[in-house]
């Protein structure tokens, strides 16, 4: 034997116990992968019966009887509450120019010459941007008229100026003398109430 085949001998045996080594890493390789895997599915399996058994949980909750008529009593709430709402609208609207009303009919009361005229009627015709007031009623002269309409001028906060719509001279059942049928028409600087269409 001669000294290069002994440095190939040697050389081969390297080669072979690398190779050994390179196969043995690859099978723990495989194996450690495989080990991986196996966790990774065991961890995902077990997360995801979690989550049916949340889910089965729920769906057992959701079809529970109580549930089922607390669902419907919603829902006739809701239907109650749609039905309603335009009346409550209207009632809020109302109350919020109730103070302007009476405050109106307070004034109107004011500006009545005691004894000497009395109202018999009152009305409110209005548009969406423009509202009157009408107030009938009968007075013993003219210059009573006169003064009502200048007393309701004087409120400048909520009218604008008075005019006389008519006055109508007849005799009083009750007394038999003379009286004036009258009525002021008063419109209103802004609008007030609830549009009752």
């Amino acid at each position: 034997m001669n000294v290069f085949n002994i440095n190939l001998i040697a050389a081969r045996r390297r080669q072979k116990r690398r190779s050994a080594r390179m196969t043995r890493l690859g099978v723990y390789s495989l194996i450690a992968l495989a080990m991986g895997v196996v966790m990774l599915y065991y961890v995902m399996d077990t997360k995801v019966q979690q989550v049916q058994a949340q889910i089965d949980t729920t769906n057992t909750e959701l079809s529970a009887p109580d549930l089922a008529r607390k669902k419907d009593r919603i829902a006739f709430l809701e239907q109650q509450t749609a039905t309603l709402q335009p009346r409550v609208q209207l009632l809020e609207k109302v109350h919020s120019s109730e103070s302007d009303w009476i405050r109106i009919i307070s004034d109107i009361g004011s500006c009545t010459p005691a004894d000497r005229m009395w109202l018999t009627q009152m009305t409110s015709q209005r548009s969406e941007k423009a509202q009157t007031i009408s107030f009938r009623g009968l007075a013993f002269q003219q210059s009573d008229i006169g003064r009502f309409m200048l007393s309701i001028s004087e409120h400048q906060d909520w009218s604008g100026e008075p005019s006389l719509s008519f006055t109508q001279t007849r005799v009083d059942g009750a007394s038999g003398g003379q009286v004036i049928e009258f009525e002021v028409a008063v419109p209103l600087q802004s609008v007030i109430g609830s549009d009752l269409k």
